[in-house]
C-alpha cells in the first residue's frame, strides 16, 4: 500500500492505525516520490492526500488514470483529504477513485476502508484460483486434438486484439466497450479450457454492465494478466 501524505503526523497516524492489518505500507511525502514508487512496483492500494508540496493529488490520479492501459498501472485509489466539495467529488469519480475518506477520519473507518480494498482483490484471486481447468479437447472438439490446436492458434491472434481493445476501453473509461471485450473473451476462453479466466471475465463483464468502474478495472487487471500469460505460453 502506498501512502502519499506530506504531513508527518498524519503519516504516523495512518501507520499506527493500520498495524493490526499487517499492511506493507510505503509512505511518500511528495508527488515525485509517489510516481517513482509506482514505476518501480505495483501496490494494491494508493491512499493519497490532495495537497502536496510539488503538486496535487489530482495530478497523481490523472497520471495513474493515464497508465491504466498497463496491468501495472491499475490499482485501487482512495483520497484522504479534508474539505472535498461536490465538484471535487465529481472529478474524483471521473478518475475512478474507489473511495473518499474525509479528514479527520477515525481509526475504525481507516482500517475498514483499507481492509475492504485489499480483501476485494484477494478474494477475487482466490475465487479464480479455486476453479479447476477443463479439458477443452474432449469437451468442445470431440477429442480431435489437431482441430483444437488449429482453433487455439487462430484464437491467440484474436486474444491479442482483444487485449488491445480492453486496454483502450480502460484508458478511455468506456465501460460498455470493456463489457463487450470481457464478454467476447469469456466465450473464447471457455472454448480454450481457461475456466479461471472465464470466471474473471464474467465478473468483469458484470461489473462493467453495472457501471462499477473500480471493480471493472480491477477485474480487467486480473483478466488481462491471465490472458497475457496464456498467450505468452503459446496458448
Amino acid at each position: 500500500m502506498l501512502l502519499v501524505e506530506d504531513d508527518p503526523a498524519v503519516r504516523r497516524f495512518v501507520q499506527l492505525a493500520l498495524e493490526p492489518l499487517s499492511v506493507e505500507l510505503v509512505p511518500c511525502a511528495t508527488l515525485a516520490e509517489a510516481q517513482q514508487v509506482l514505476i518501480a512496483s505495483s501496490p494494491q492500494l494508493v491512499l493519497t492526500d490532495l495537497t502536496l508540496p510539488d503538486g496535487s493529488g489530482l495530478d497523481l490520479l490523472h497520471w495513474l488514470h493515464d497508465r491504466a492501459q498497463q496491468p501495472s498501472g491499475l490499482c485501487r485509489t482512495v483520497v484522504f483529504s479534508g474539505g472535498i466539495d461536490p465538484t471535487m467529488e465529481r472529478k474524483l469519480k471521473a478518475l475512478q477513485v474507489w473511495r473518499v475518506l474525509h479528514k479527520p477520519a477515525s481509526v475504525g473507518s481507516l482500517m475498514a476502508c483499507v481492509a475492504d480494498a485489499l480483501a476485494a482483490e484477494v478474494q477475487a484471486v482466490e475465487s479464480a484460483a479455486a476453479v479447476p481447468q477443463s479439458d477443452p479437447v474432449a469437451e468442445f472438439f470431440g477429442g480431435n486434438r489437431p482441430l483444437y490446436d488449429a482453433y487455439r492458434a487462430a484464437s491467440v491472434v484474436q486474444l491479442v486484439r482483444d487485449l488491445d481493445d480492453g486496454d483502450r476501453a480502460v484508458r478511455a473509461g468506456d465501460l460498455q466497450a470493456l463489457r463487450r471485450v470481457a464478454h467476447n473473451l469469456k466465450s473464447a476462453l471457455a472454448m480454450l479450457g481457461q475456466e479461471q479466466a472465464v470466471q474473471v471475465a464474467r465478473a468483469t463483464e458484470e461489473h462493467a454492465a453495472k457501471s462499477a468502474a473500480a471493480a471493472a478495472q480491477a477485474g480487467w487487471k486480473q483478466l488481462s494478466r491471465q490472458v497475457r500469460t496464456f498467450v505468452a505460453q503459446g496458448g
